[in-house]
């Protein structure tokens, strides 16, 4: 029986599926509208009533710039942290990208602690204005951005140490480094909206 595979081309390799990467991309981009929305209203609610009473934050309130100063160099900090740790993927550095990973999620875990003490040093009562209802809605909405991202970071750290990333699939930790860098854009544009504008 003659074999027929003899002089036939072999069939190319199937492309990787990049479903990861896409989906982190459109899922961020959705969180990205949402907080543009977000932001919007803030700002036009804030320009109407400084327009109209010239009071936008309750007088009771006390809403210092240095937590959310100290927040934002934290969050920048982690960028390069989490650039870090897709350099070292990509060049099958295992143990310094499990190092950066835990670096990145400690910068959010203490962006966390530093948003919640300033929700008790505030002085704002959710229901009093609407100015209150808004910062609490932008950034426990962005709380919830970060608390993604951790659970984002963890899984792709786990998924390290099985041995499923290296040098020739790297798009779990690329894939967590574009969200984690809208997570940080969101919260430098808060910062600069609500604690530093007022």
């Amino acid at each position: 029986m003659a074999d027929v595979s003899v002089g036939m081309p072999l069939a190319a390799p199937l492309p990787r599926q990049r479903t990861l990467l896409v989906g982190t991309v459109l899922g961020t981009a959705a969180s990205l509208m949402y907080f543009a929305a977000l932001l919007g209203v803030y700002l036009r609610e804030r320009a109407d009533a400084l327009s109209g009473s010239g009071e936008w934050i309750p007088s009771g309130a006390d809403i210092q710039l240095a937590q959310p100063t100290v927040a934002a160099w934290t969050m920048l900090m982690s960028v390069v942290t989490m650039q870090w740790a897709v350099y070292s993927i990509a060049r099958n550095d295992r143990p310094h990208a499990l190092m950066a990973t835990a670096l990145t999620a400690l910068f959010g875990l203490s962006v966390v602690v530093m948003t919640s003490f300033q929700y008790t040093e505030m002085g704002l009562v959710a229901d009093e204005s609407v100015a209150a209802v808004l910062i609490y809605t932008i950034s426990g909405s962005h709380l919830a951005m970060i608390a993604v991202g951790l659970v984002f970071l963890l899984l792709m750290a786990f998924r390290a140490l099985a041995g499923q990333y290296s040098s020739r699939q790297t798009d779990g930790f690329v894939a967590a480094s574009i969200y984690w860098y809208a997570v940080v854009f969101v919260y430098v544009v808060i910062w600069t909206a609500i604690f530093v504008l007022k």
